[in-house]
Formats: structure tokens, C-alpha cells, sequence
């Protein structure tokens, strides 16, 4: 019974569960169905009012309603969502505008740069003697070549050029949009006047020489033609002389040429054009300003505005510098470099140039010196090591010749030496010996000078300038050189210790300063010296025939020393005529070993040129120079100022 009971009771809840099973899954039905109803009817309401909307994108006033369709969190997600991308955009764009905004030169801005001597000749046809001339000009004028920072020729003035198998013919095109500063165009007709000039001799000018055996002629209206009677391996190099305008100076005579106002206001088409200039009390020139040519042809420089001071030397200059007075200095001697008071604020740029220092003979003013016994002993007792390491500070490189050991045609046999003990035994074998001057010497010359007799007061003239000490002396005659330099302390310093090394042989040397402007006119035109310590610009061509054939001679010559040998003459005519570099190679070696035996000078070192610049002047780019002027031929690359532009590469 109970069995019974149990299986019944096991029976009724297997029912009951059963049931509930059932009950559940119908309500779930139920549920389901419900809902299902009410997706569908809200669905049919968003399709109604979706097809009724004017606009598919919700606008400002339903944005603002979303919060009643999201929940909290998912309002949190959209914010930070919208925070990253605010943030991402920003940094992308600040990316994008750092990577294409470029620093970059603007025009403006005005550099004042300082120059040892005054200007005179603003004139290519007479600033060749003078680096404040050529300076000044190499601004302002424009040539058929000009050198880039590598020191090499490339178009200027000239579009092209051609020349012939022979070698004799150039045929130069020039460049159409050239133009005076006036606004005139630069023509061919400008060209023929200038060359035509510098040849008459008339006009004095000491590029004429360079030119004999050459002719031009006009072929049109764009092109002219050089015509040379014999081939010149350099003819090249010559055409860097500027062109002057026609139509200013065709009415001014030969005899005032130089007394002409455009030699000091110039019109030229160069870069810069003249704007102003101030004279003191004395007529001297303090400060000289030019501004960028606007109708440049090439490419227009940067800075506006270049003005210049000038000093009577190096030392005023620095002080100007230190001063804040001037920003460089066109040249730096090595030894001053200490005087700088804030070296850091300045960039010194080394430039290699072509150019030796050396002593010249002019031995029809002293008869000694045209003893080639007396001239070895001069050039055997000069330490030149000594010059270079002691007065020049390692500023300059030894030389032995009249070409550079950095030219292909220099000889490197060509040796001379320094030799004291040689010196004195060649003054000893000439017959000049050592006689003392006392005291007593002196006052017994003071009672001679009033002599009626002119032999004794001349005599005691004499004995008086010498003074007390050793002296040489033949045939009743002192052994007296007079050492002529330009009037820079770096000059005057070498001329001192060349004066020292001579008087310690016994020789009495006087030494006399002459100022850079009157160097050409009064001292080297006229051939007034007997011994100069001068410079010469040498170029990168080792053909010297401007300075030692003998052609080039006398006042309007650059042969310096009047120097003249009728072989050294075949050989440098020779080597000019060919381009073959193996022969020019030996007619050079044997010009130079002829040179180191007649010794006409004493060539001492080539200087290495420091160009000092205010770190305010960016882009400086010139490397090598053949003249000091040509440290302005990238002046379009300087700039001062800086502006920001986007570029889009």
C-alpha cells in the first residue's frame, strides 16, 4: 500500500513539473511574441518618420536630445572619443606645419664692413692698385667672368663663348637683360668703348699692357670678337676687367679722366649701385654706402644695404670693430687677431689667394745694387722661416720664386737658403769692408757740415745720417739701401726685420713708409725706390709676362723691377703661346732657375688672406680667391635677415 502511495505521489509530481515545464515556456512564448510585436510597430514608426525627415544627418537641435538615447556609459565613450580625435587632429597639424615650414633668407638688413685706405678710383680701369678701389668697384660693375667660391671662371656679363681650333679667335655672346644703373641697357657699343680705352695709351690704364696683340670687333648687336695675333693659353683670365658705360664717359678727354666724378659716384651694372658718400674737413672719404640694384640681372643680393668705413690702419680698424662701429673688416693681419676683444662674436675666414710678397731692385736708383754680389747677400741673410713663424704669426706660407709652389709650372728644384756666414764672404770678396763710426766721428762731422770746402761737408753729411757704429764701405763710399713699404703695420714690421738682417752685415738701411693711396703714382709709376716690399697678385695661371718680360717695363709696366733678359723674354712668350702642359712645364722651370740666378728680387711668402665677418652675416661661401675684391663675388648668397614659409615639396 504504502509502495502505492509513494509510486502515485512520485507520479503526481513528475505532473506537477510537468506543468510548470509548460507554464514557464508559454510565458517565455508570450514574452517573446510581445516584444516581438512592439519591434516591429517601433521599426514601421522610425521607417515613417525617417521618409518624412528633410535632412538624412541630424542637425544641432536633435544632437542635443541624444542623451535621452544612450546611456551613461556609452555617453562617456563618445566624449573621450571626441577628445582624442581634437587632440590627434591638432598634433597632426602642428606635425605637418613644423615639417614644411622652412626658415628662409629674406632681403633686408645692412652690413658695414671697414677698409684700410681711401678710395680714388672707383674705376676698373684704374682700381687695379688699389684694394679699396677694387673693392668697391668689383661691387658695382660687372664683367664678362666672374669666380665662383671654388675660385673658377663662370658667366657673368657673358651668355657663351666660343673659340677657335687655333686659339686666336673668342666669340663672346652677351646676356640681353643687363642694365646700367641709370636704366640704361648694357650694350655691345659699351663693351667696344672700354676695351678700346683701356688700349689707348693715351688713357693710361694699367690693364692696356695685358691686351696688346689683341683686337675686338662687333658682330651684332649681342655678340663681339676677340682677335688675338698669337694664341694665349689665359686669355680667359684677362676677361674679368668690367665694362664702364659709353655714354658717360665718351665726352670726358684723356687728361681728366681720372679727375672725373664718376670715379667716385660710378654707374655701373653690378649688384650694388652707388647711393651716398661723406668727406671730412680734409677732402678724405669717412664712409662710403651703396644699396642692392633692384634691375640686377642675376641673382638680386639679399642685403640691402653695404656701407663702408675707412681707416689709416689695422689698428683703427679693430678698435672700430670692438666698438661696434664697423661688423668686419676686409682684412685681418694674423698677429692682430689677439687684439679682438670678443673673438667669439666673429667669423675669420681663411681664404686661399695667389699672391707673394717679395722685395724688388730698382738698381738704376742705387748703383750698388746692380752687383749681383751685393743682391746674393741680401737675399742669403733674410730668415724667412723667422718672418713667417715670428712677425706674421704663421700667417703666411714660404716662398722661393716668382711662381707659387701650389701652381703646376712651379719648380721645385728652385731652392734658395738662408746663409749669414755666405753673405758676409760675398761682401768681403767685393771689397766692401767694415769701418767704425764714434762719437768723436759725429761731433767732428757737425764742425765739417759748415765747411766751406762741398767735398768735406758732404762728407759729413753723410757720416751724420749713417750715425755711431760699423758700417760698409769702398772707395770712399757707404754701403746705403733704402727699404720703401706700404704704410701697414704688417708691412712695416717685415721691412723692419729686413732692415734689421741687412744693418747686421754692416749695411746702413733706411726705412721709408709711403700711404696706400699714393703707392701706384709716387712710388711705383714713377719708379721711386730702390729696394719695395710690395705685393704682387700672381693669379692661378703660372704665366708671369705682366711681370717679368721686359716689355712691361717702366711707368706703366707691373715689370716692377724693370727686369730684362732677352731669354727669359723667349720663354715667357713661348709658354703663353701653347697649351701643351708639358712644355709650358719646362719653359717655365728654366724662366725660374734664370730668376734664382740673376735675382732681380727676393720673393719672401705668400699670405694667407683673413676675412673677418660679425656672425650677424650668414651664408659666407667663398673659399679661394685671386684678388682680395673677390671675396664679394657670392655677396648674393650673404643674407641678415630670416623670415618663415610654408614649402610644399
Amino acid at each position: 500500500m504504502d509502495s502505492l502511495n509513494s509510486k502515485i505521489r512520485r507520479s503526481i509530481n513528475k505532473i506537477k513539473n510537468i506543468l510548470s515545464i509548460l507554464f514557464f515556456r508559454l510565458i517565455k512564448i508570450k514574452k517573446f511574441n510581445d516584444f516581438d510585436n512592439g519591434y516591429h510597430q517601433n521599426g514601421l514608426d522610425r521607417k515613417l518618420v525617417y521618409s518624412l525627415s528633410k535632412s538624412k544627418i541630424p542637425n544641432l537641435k536633435q544632437i542635443k536630445y541624444i542623451k535621452k538615447f544612450l546611456n551613461p556609459r556609452e555617453l562617456w565613450l563618445i566624449r573621450a572619443s571626441l577628445f582624442f580625435l581634437i587632440l590627434s587632429s591638432v598634433f597632426l597639424g602642428f606635425r605637418l606645419y613644423q615639417k614644411h615650414l622652412k626658415i628662409m633668407p629674406i632681403a633686408g638688413g645692412e652690413y658695414i664692413e671697414g677698409l684700410v685706405g681711401y678710395p680714388q678710383y672707383i674705376n676698373p680701369l684704374y682700381s687695379y692698385f688699389s684694394d679699396v678701389d677694387s673693392d668697391i668697384s668689383n661691387l658695382v660693375f660687372s664683367s664678362f667672368f666672374k669666380r665662383d667660391k671654388d675660385g673658377h671662371l663662370v658667366n657673368d656679363l657673358a651668355e657663351s663663348y666660343e673659340i677657335s681650333e687655333d686659339n686666336k679667335i673668342y666669340i663672346i655672346k652677351i646676356r640681353p637683360d643687363a642694365k646700367w644703373h641709370n636704366g640704361s641697357a648694357l650694350a655691345v657699343n659699351d663693351i667696344m668703348f672700354t676695351f678700346n680705352t683701356i688700349k689707348d695709351i693715351k688713357y693710361n690704364s694699367p690693364l692696356r699692357s695685358s691686351f696688346i696683340g689683341a683686337e675686338i670687333e662687333k658682330v651684332d648687336n649681342s655678340t663681339i670678337k676677340f682677335i688675338l695675333t698669337e694664341p694665349y693659353a689665359a686669355f680667359l683670365e684677362l676677361l674679368t676687367f668690367s665694362i664702364i658705360p659709353e655714354e658717360l664717359w665718351y665726352k670726358i678727354p684723356p687728361k681728366s679722366f681720372g679727375l672725373a666724378e664718376l670715379n667716385l659716384k660710378p654707374v655701373g651694372s653690378g649688384p650694388y649701385k652707388f647711393k651716398s658718400l661723406t668727406k671730412d674737413k680734409t677732402g678724405l672719404i669717412k664712409d662710403y654706402h651703396l644699396i642692392a640694384n633692384e634691375d640686377y640681372y642675376g641673382i638680386k643680393p639679399k642685403i640691402t644695404n653695404l656701407s663702408f668705413y675707412f681707416f689709416n690702419n689695422f689698428e683703427e680698424a679693430i678698435n672700430a670693430l670692438n666698438a661696434n662701429n664697423i661688423e668686419g673688416i676686409s682684412y685681418l693681419p694674423k698677429y692682430l687677431e689677439s687684439n679682438l676683444v670678443l673673438p667669439m662674436s666673429f667669423n675669420i675666414h681663411k681664404l686661399n689667394q695667389p699672391q707673394l710678397n717679395a722685395i724688388f731692385f730698382n738698381q738704376k736708383n742705387n748703383k750698388f745694387l746692380a752687383d749681383i754680389k751685393i743682391r746674393r747677400a741680401l737675399s742669403l741673410t733674410i730668415n724667412k722661416n723667422e718672418i713667417i713663424n715670428n712677425v706674421l704669426k704663421e700667417g703666411a706660407g714660404l716662398i722661393d720664386g716668382p711662381i707659387l709652389p701650389n701652381n703646376f709650372a712651379y719648380n721645385k728644384n728652385n731652392k734658395d737658403y738662408f746663409n749669414r756666414d755666405e753673405a758676409i764672404k760675398l761682401l768681403d770678396e767685393s771689397g766692401w769692408k767694415v769701418k767704425e763710426i764714434t762719437a768723436e766721428d759725429i761731433k767732428q762731422a757737425e764742425i765739417d757740415m759748415a765747411s766751406a770746402d762741398e767735398k768735406v761737408a758732404n762728407r759729413a753729411k753723410q757720416i751724420l745720417s749713417l750715425g755711431i757704429g760699423q758700417w760698409r764701405v769702398k772707395d770712399d763710399a757707404f754701403l746705403v739701401i733704402r727699404i720703401t713699404a706700404v704704410d701697414s703695420e704688417e708691412n712695416i714690421k717685415v721691412a723692419e726685420a729686413i732692415k734689421n738682417y741687412w744693418e747686421n752685415l754692416n749695411i746702413k738701411v733706411n726705412l721709408e713708409q709711403a700711404a696706400a693711396i699714393q703707392i701706384q703714382a709716387d712710388i711705383i709709376k714713377s719708379r721711386n725706390f730702390e729696394v719695395l716690399l710690395y705685393s704682387q697678385i700672381v693669379g692661378d695661371d703660372p704665366d708671369t709676362y705682366a711681370y717679368w718680360h721686359s716689355s712691361q717695363a717702366g711707368a706703366n709696366g707691373l715689370n716692377l723691377s724693370d727686369y730684362a733678359n732677352n731669354e727669359v723674354d723667349k720663354l715667357l712668350e713661348d709658354a703663353r703661346l701653347t697649351a701643351d702642359i708639358s712644355k709650358r712645364k719646362e719653359y717655365y722651370k728654366k724662366f725660374q732657375e734664370i730668376i734664382s740666378e740673376d735675382i732681380p728680387a727676393i720673393f719672401l711668402y705668400s699670405p694667407r688672406y683673413n676675412y673677418i665677418q660679425s656672425k650677424k652675416i650668414k651664408n659666407f661661401n667663398m673659399e679661394n680667391i685671386l684678388v682680395p675684391s673677390d671675396r664679394f663675388n657670392d655677396v648674393f648668397s650673404w643674407y641678415i635677415k630670416t623670415g618663415k614659409k610654408l614649402v610644399w615639396d
